[in-house]
């Protein structure tokens, strides 16, 4: 049979490995095509183009975010062609299946698919998972034998992947399953953590050598699962010695002994970014979603593993709980002031599946009516207080996650410039909003400085002025009227020139002299771009003896 495993990704970078696995599963011959569309793709025509092709059975694999693409696919494809044979599995519909099956489809698939998928393309339901219209089987989540597909061809190296491997993501798992129950995910039907042996890892990662991959993401629900497997992993990847970044998912406060000391005083921290999952640090908000943490110990780590240097992004989750709009800013305060690499603000998802999704009428007030079913207000958070929090959000990307900002806003902080960096980012969100679009980087700027008019507007100035220059690799458009005279850039220029030996073409033509803030102080800032548009150097000079304080 021609049969065709398709989704819809979020973007194009990303790439569906269960769709691989699927693939590499097809023992019984038959002719299998891979599709990967984008939800911003034109659905019809997707339709279209595929029922040009004629195939017997189109599998789709699906995701909270792509369930409404894949509905409107369905019908479309199946207008075209009745009779074609739609398979579908995936997170969004393993649970409430029911609903799906008014589809034009022949079956959900729930759980994973490497052993049941092929049966059911010929013409077996009696498998783990199977829900139809005339049999649903007893195993609602079906769980591949790892052992097995590890003697499947390997999904990672498949040759229509290969052209394009340093553009897209290299997904990879360890192992599957999570060993916790929260109750806002999915991970959480599933907490039998297995692993893959470590001789099939380290032959998958091995190959690695051969290919210009830039970033690997495991899948592994909680990397640390096992502790000195992590570290293992970890040590395995550093004799790659490949000029790659690895992201894993951890629990701060299950990270050992032994895992920290590797990582302090071991690991390259180059290659690594860790997503943490905080979500609050209000203890009964904590209890209520079954997440046992030590908050204290999660806020130790972030901060040991971010003043070391390494990728941190903490995760938020606004809705939860017994989580209040004040509870919900001190605990974002507090996860700031551990200062992680990215915090992600994120608004509770009704996952279908989930423990609070089954008991979401005994808490939310309001919610989105479509996927991803976001709630919009809860008993303790109300729907203008959660408008403020995507304000929140909006300001925490567009300032710090894209780092154009962050080190001025930490400093502004460690200033007492604002009284809290929630109310600082929500006032920003609200100016953001207002912002015509497209905006310019300049305009981010001009808006903080706004924001903190009523401070030293020197001293704003200068700290904005250091991340503003460092974004750009020539001369920028003047932003603020430092009132830094013609004489005194005349004289900074001279003694570069004259004591430091820099080349007089240099310093006249690519140098931007301003401001700036180092060791504590209001300086004079000096940049100096190049004709090749190389990465500028940065000198500091002290305003009152003119000696340089830094050179970077």
């Amino acid at each position: 049979m021609k049969v065709l495993l398709m989704t819809f990704n979020a973007k194009y970078i990303h790439k569906a490995l269960s769709l691989r696995w699927l693939y590499v599963s097809n023992t019984s011959n038959h002719d299998v095509d891979i599709k990967e569309y984008t939800t911003k793709d034109d659905i019809e025509q997707c339709a279209i183009n595929i029922a040009a092709l004629n195939y017997d059975v189109v599998g789709i694999s699906t995701y909270i975010w792509n369930v409404e693409c894949v509905t409107k696919f369905i019908l479309k494809l199946n207008q075209i062609n009745p009779n074609v044979r739609i398979i579908l599995g995936g997170p969004e519909v393993s649970f409430d299946c029911e609903k799906y099956l008014d589809l034009p489809i022949e079956c959900v698939l729930r759980g994973e698919g490497e052993q049941t998928f092929f049966k059911v393309v010929d013409g077996v339901k009696n498998v783990d998972g199977y829900y139809g219209k005339d049999y649903i089987s007893d195993v609602v989540y079906a769980k591949s034998d790892l052992s097995y597909i590890e003697t499947l061809e390997s999904p990672y190296f498949l040759d229509f992947d290969l052209k394009d491997m340093k553009n897209r993501y290299f997904y990879f798992e360890t192992s599957r399953g999570c060993p916790y129950r929260c109750a806002y995910c999915l991970s959480s039907v599933d907490n039998q953590v297995r692993f893959f042996s470590k001789e099939y890892i380290e032959k998958q990662l091995m190959q690695l050598k051969e290919y210009n991959v830039k970033q690997v993401k495991f899948l592994d629900r909680t990397f640390n699962a096992d502790n000195e497997f992590a570290i293992y992993i970890s040590k395995l990847m550093e004799k790659l010695q490949l000029n790659t970044t690895f992201q894993f998912e951890i629990v701060a406060d299950h990270v050992s002994d032994n895992l920290m000391n590797y990582l302090l005083y071991e690991a390259d921290v180059s290659k690594y970014r860790f997503e943490v999952g905080v979500q609050s640090f209000n203890q009964k908000t904590l209890k209520a979603v079954f997440r046992q943490q030590d908050s204290e110990k999660v806020k130790e780590v972030i901060k040991i593993l971010s003043n070391r240097g390494y990728q941190l992004h903490a995760d938020l989750i606004a809705g939860l709980p017994f989580e209040g709009y004040e509870s919900f800013k001190d605990s974002f305060n507090q996860l700031f002031d551990t200062k992680p690499h990215e915090i992600q603000v994120g608004i509770l998802k009704l996952l279908k599946g989930t423990y609070l999704s089954e008991i979401q009428d005994t808490f939310v007030t309001k919610k989105q009516l479509h996927s991803p079913f976001t709630v919009r207000a809860t008993k303790w958070i109300k729907e203008d207080e959660m408008i403020n929090v995507e304000m929140v959000y909006h300001a925490t990307e567009k300032l710090l996650n894209s780092h154009k900002l962050f080190d001025s806003i930490q400093i502004f902080y460690e200033l007492n410039l604002f009284d809290n960096p929630f109310d600082f980012l929500l006032e920003c969100g609200i100016k953001l909003e207002k912002l015509t679009r497209p905006y310019q980087i300049a305009d981010l700027f001009l808006l903080v400085s706004d924001v903190l008019k009523h401070h030293d507007q020197k001293l704003v100035m200068a700290i904005l002025f250091n991340d503003y220059l460092k974004l750009f690799r020539q001369r920028p458009k003047k932003i603020f009227n430092d009132n830094i005279t013609i004489e005194v850039k005349k004289n900074i220029s001279e003694i570069l020139i004259k004591e430091y030996l820099f080349v007089d073409d240099i310093i006249y033509n690519y140098t931007y002299i301003t401001y700036g803030y180092f060791n504590k102080q209001i300086c004079y800032q000096i940049i100096i771009y190049s004709k090749q548009q190389k990465i500028a150097q940065r000198i500091f000079m002290n305003c009152e003896s003119y000696k340089i304080m830094e050179e970077n």
